[in-house]
C-alpha cells in the first residue's frame, strides 16, 4: 500500500465526512431537526447508514462536525509551549477547546451551525457527550498539564490525577458558559476570545472559594 493511495482514501473519508456534515445542516434547516433524519442524511450524499455511522454517533454530532480529536503526547506538547507562562486553568481550557474541535470552528458551515443551535439548544449537550467519550485521554492529558504546572509539579503521581479530575469538570463548565454566550451573540468570536472568556469564567468561580 503506498503513500498515494493511503493520501487518497484519507481525501476520500474528509470528502465524505464534509459531505455528511454540509447535508446534515442542509436538511435540518429546510426540513426541520426531527425531520433530518440518519436516512435522510445518506440519501442526500448519498451513502449507507452504515457508512454514516463510521463517521458519527449521530445525527446531532454531524450537525455539529463534532470528532474525537486524538490527544497525543505531541498535541498535548504543543499545548504546553504554546500557553507557557499562563495558568493551569489556561492550558486545561485549551485542551478542552481542542477537544470540541469543528464543532466550535469558523468553518463554512459556521452561520448555520449558529441557527440550529440558537433553535435548538440542547444541540450543546452533544459536547458534554463528547467530553465523556474522550474521558480516559482528557484525564491523562490533564495530568500531563498539572505535572508540568510548577505548584504541582512536586505532588505524587496518584494525587496529580486527582486534581486533574476535579479541575476538568470546572473547566468544562467554563467553556460550556463561554460557548452559550458565544451562540447568543451570534457566534462571531474568535475561538482564542471563547478561551479567554472560558478562563475568565473559571477563575470568577474559583476566586471567592479561597
Amino acid at each position: 500500500m503506498t503513500t498515494e493511495t493511503l493520501g487518497l482514501r484519507e481525501r476520500k473519508r474528509l470528502e465524505t465526512r464534509s459531505q455528511l456534515e454540509s447535508a446534515a445542516v442542509r436538511l435540518a434547516l429546510e426540513v426541520g431537526l426531527e425531520n433530518a433524519t440518519v436516512d435522510a442524511i445518506c440519501a442526500a450524499v448519498p451513502v449507507s447508514p452504515r457508512t454514516f455511522f463510521n463517521y458519527f454517533e449521530s445525527k446531532e454530532d454531524a450537525i455539529l462536525g463534532v470528532r474525537d480529536v486524538p490527544l497525543d503526547d505531541a498535541s498535548v506538547a504543543a499545548i504546553r509551549a504554546e500557553h507557557d507562562g499562563e495558568s493551569l486553568l489556561s492550558s486545561v481550557i485549551a485542551l478542552l477547546m481542542q477537544a470540541l474541535g469543528p464543532a466550535i470552528a469558523d468553518t463554512e458551515l459556521h452561520e448555520a451551525r449558529i441557527t440550529l443551535i440558537k433553535q435548538h439548544p440542547n444541540l450543546l449537550g452533544r459536547q458534554i457527550a463528547q467530553m465523556t467519550r474522550m474521558g480516559e485521554q482528557l484525564i491523562a492529558a490533564a495530568s500531563t498539564l498539572v505535572a508540568a504546572d510548577p505548584m504541582f509539579a512536586g505532588r505524587e503521581t496518584g494525587e496529580q490525577q486527582a486534581i486533574a479530575e476535579i479541575i476538568l469538570p470546572l473547566c468544562g463548565g467554563a467553556v460550556r458558559v463561554a460557548v452559550k454566550e458565544w451562540v447568543a451573540a451570534g457566534g462571531d468570536r474568535h475561538p482564542d476570545e471563547l478561551r479567554k472568556r472560558a478562563v475568565e469564567l473559571a477563575r470568577k468561580a474559583i476566586e471567592p472559594l479561597r
